[in-house]
């Protein structure tokens, strides 16, 4: 790895920028570690263990046993520990650790699960991780520390052995908590062009620059042996770290991940391309040149890491009845999972309802949005309660890029689908395409038959492409090479014989049928087959796509165009059609959803229509969509409908605050603002300031941001000791403008002197 000199140059760009006092972990955030193998274990507690050549393991005629370690001092003072482990645990046997801390002259903290960190550990690394342990407060530091082992086995098998066993710890107390960063990165925004991809509908949500939270000058190195490739995929991950509470110093979470994946892996980074604290809080992760426009290998997902931008929750977020319980993600790290994952998806054109092989160093399809788990199958990651939100998230950034899935589906788990025989596995680990599959092992023996069959409904009578799903999970068995699946549609039958182990993790297309919604279209597989037996045969979700002549046909949302807001409930709405063959009818939808499943207006007219003024009874956002009704030359009509387009009534005066101001020397005030409209959302802020002591207010900010620089006049006999005061009116995105406070919301004597204050990033180039 190379380092970086400062500069001349980088002198005197620095100046220009804000010089504040730069702050060092020191030598602390370096990792030391201790390690215990063979005769080191003797000095323990408990039954059942014994010592042999290879290491700890049970003794003779014990099939389960608890090894305690004595009370061990760390070589430092800590908030953060993980214990490594190298063994051997045969089919059958169980191995666990549990850890302890506690000040030099405190009490213990309970005792605590370490399950096996998968995101940490590399294909080809016989090394296994732990969760990392925080101490409960992360500004306070232990130093004594005691770990237990649990053996099991069952009776007359072989007994799992612990060859050796580390404790890393870790002291990253130092440096700013993570309200400072926010306050600091605040500042540095404010004095910044705005976002590149502020042309995006979802431009990058704001984030802590690694160059604010990340103080260490090993941060800082040549990114020029970065490889960078278009993210094709995203990936849910979870860090497997203790869960706090949201006054916890996350920074401190986060400085604590980078010097473990730095120094103790010998990654030379944090692994992860983003990370997302239990307030919301994103940090930027793995060093990248350009994180608006580029995408940079990080350190996740193995062979999945080119092209994916990995994104990982701080904490566990396992099911509840697990060894180590974990939590649900928080609404506030949801949304911003949400959000960061829009801007991603918009920028690279995603659809996150699908999947595809392109990423470069995996062989089998992928879903384009999916949790850590479902790349390999070999993880718990991203935790039950995290990869069961993928549907969830799917659906929200989907409305949020303006992505309306063309398919109907029909899913393994609804009523539509039945199933027969009695050798019926659901796939591991929650893989399939929402979270649930079923499997079979194919047999060439008839008499043995495992069935499934899908009922397809279909919204209107036309020609549908049929396509199923095969999942990529983890049985350590191929998948069959000839699933035989039978079609019923308005033609009759037909069999198409697929082989899903070439076309693993991806939607396969059986082909083009004529159904009629008075039909019974149906789709049947079976475990028989004439090529091979032991192998999975997988039911999971299949999709119906009209096809057709509705490729000549297009209908277009005009006005109110998407995402705009109004505070006049009477709305016309506009619209195009564009048909070579004659329109039918014309129907328009406003639904409070996407699917129009919830309408507030519902209106049709047997010709072409191309407007409709309509008025709204309540406030809220809606969707609204166009329907065209066409004849077809075989005699079928098709319904071809519009794009649902978002807009919103909302009649509602927003209300603001300035509710906090800090201190910047030599600089000016940082105020933040604090806006509140449940609809559509604060547009804007106008700033005011004046003398105390002053009637009339000046002027000085606009900001659809939420916080603002303040720099007083030039000092003059007049004003060199003054105290001003500030006082925020809000505009929301309707157009409804919020009356002007006639008080001041704070003033300079409450101003805040920011600690701890980081020095912008200087950037050199080579």
């Amino acid at each position: 790895m190379k380092y970086k000199t400062l500069t001349l140059l980088g002198l005197i760009a620095l100046t220009i920028l804000i010089t504040l006092p730069q702050i060092s972990f020191g030598q602390t955030d370096i990792p030391q570690e201790l390690q215990f193998n063979g005769a080191d274990f003797a000095a323990g507690s408990g039954d059942g263990w014994a010592i042999t050549a290879d290491g700890l393991t049970l003794a003779d005629g014990w099939d389960t046993a608890v090894y305690t370690s004595p009370e061990l001092t760390a070589p430092l003072p800590f908030n953060a520990a993980v214990p490594q482990w190298l063994a051997n645990i045969p089919d059958g046997a169980s191995l666990t650790v549990t850890l302890r801390t506690r000040p030099v002259n405190g009490a213990w903290t309970e005792w605590q699960d370490s399950d096996i960190q998968a995101d940490w550990i590399t294909p080809d690394d016989p090394l296994l991780i732990g969760e990392m342990l925080f101490v409960p407060n992360a500004d306070e530091l232990h130093r004594v520390i005691q770990y237990r082992v649990s053996f099991s086995r069952y009776s007359g098998d072989p007994a799992p052995v612990l060859n050796q066993f580390s404790l890393i710890f870790i002291d990253s107390t130092a440096g700013p908590t993570t309200e400072e960063l926010i306050a600091q990165q605040s500042a540095i925004n404010a004095q910044q062009a705005g976002s590149q991809s502020t042309n995006l509908n979802n431009p990058r949500p704001t984030v802590i620059s690694r160059d604010v939270w990340c103080t260490n000058a090993d941060c800082d190195y040549d990114p020029s042996g970065q490889i960078y490739h278009p993210a094709s995929h995203m990936i849910v991950h979870h860090t497997v770290s203790s869960n706090q509470g949201p006054d916890y110093n996350w920074a401190a979470v986060v400085r604590a991940i980078w010097s473990y994946h730095t120094y103790t892996r010998d990654w030379g980074d944090i692994g992860y391309n983003y990370l997302v604290d239990i307030n919301g809080v994103i940090y930027e992760g793995y060093l990248n040149e350009d994180y608006e426009n580029l995408d940079v290998k990080g350190i996740h997902a193995s062979g999945a890491n080119t092209g994916s931008m990995g994104v990982s929750l701080i904490g566990t977020f396992t099911a509840p009845d697990y060894s180590t319980p974990g939590i649900a993600p928080s609404e506030p790290m949801k949304e911003s999972l949400v959000s960061l994952l829009s801007w991603k998806a918009e920028q690279r054109n995603i659809n996150v309802y699908d999947a595809n092989d392109s990423l470069p160093y995996i062989d089998w399809g992928l879903p384009t949005l999916m949790g850590h788990r479902d790349v390999y199958g070999t993880t718990e990651c991203p935790g039950d309660q995290a990869h069961a939100l993928l549907p969830w998230l799917r659906d929200r950034v989907a409305a949020n890029i303006g992505l309306v899935d063309p398919f109907t589906y029909v899913e393994e788990t609804s009523p539509a689908f039945s199933k027969g025989g009695t050798a019926w596995n659901v796939g591991p680990n929650e893989c399939g395409n929402n979270g649930h599959s079923y499997y079979a092992w194919s047999t060439t023996d008839s008499s043995n038959n495992v069935w499934g069959e899908w009922q397809l409904g279909v919204p209107e009578d036309g020609r549908y492409r049929l396509d199923v799903y095969v999942p990529r999970c983890y049985t350590r068995a191929p998948e069959t090479e000839g699933a035989v699946y039978t079609v019923t549609s308005a033609a009759g039958s037909e069999t198409v014989v697929i082989n899903q182990d070439a076309e693993v993790g991806l939607w396969i297309t059986l082909g083009e049928y004529d159904m009629y919604t008075a039909g019974s279209n149906r789709l049947r597989l079976t475990n028989v087959t004439t090529t091979d037996s032991g192998s999975g045969v997988w039911f999971d979700a299949v999709r119906l796509l009209r096809v057709g002549d509705t490729t000549q046909t297009a209908v277009s949302n005009t006005l109110p165009t998407d995402n705009t807001w109004t505070n006049d409930p009477a709305i016309t709405f506009t619209w195009n059609i564009t048909s070579v063959t004659p329109i039918q009818s014309t129907g328009l939808q406003i639904s409070s959803n996407a699917d129009m499943s919830n309408p507030a207006v519902v209106e049709s007219w047997p010709t072409a229509v191309y407007s409709s003024t309509q008025t709204l009874a309540q406030d809220g956002a809606y969707y609204w969509q166009v329907t065209a009704v066409i004849s077809q030359t075989n005699g079928m009509t098709t319904t071809v409908p519009s794009t649902p387009t978002l807009f919103g009534l909302d009649r509602t005066v927003p209300t603001s605050t300035i509710s906090a101001i800090y201190e910047i020397p030599n600089t000016g005030y940082l105020l933040f603002l604090d806006g509140n409209d449940p609809l559509s959302g604060i547009g804007s802020y106008s700033l005011d300031y004046r003398v105390q002591g002053d009637t009339a207010w000046t002027n000085f900010a606009n900001t659809s941001g939420n916080s603002v620089m303040f720099t007083p006049p030039a000092a003059s006999s007049a004003n060199e000791n003054q105290t001003y005061e500030f006082r925020s009116q809000a505009l929301d995105r309707a157009g409804n403008s919020e009356p002007p406070h006639t008080q001041s919301d704070t003033d300079t004597d409450q101003a805040i002197l920011l600690p701890h204050a980081i020095m912008l990033p200087i950037i050199l180039r080579e």
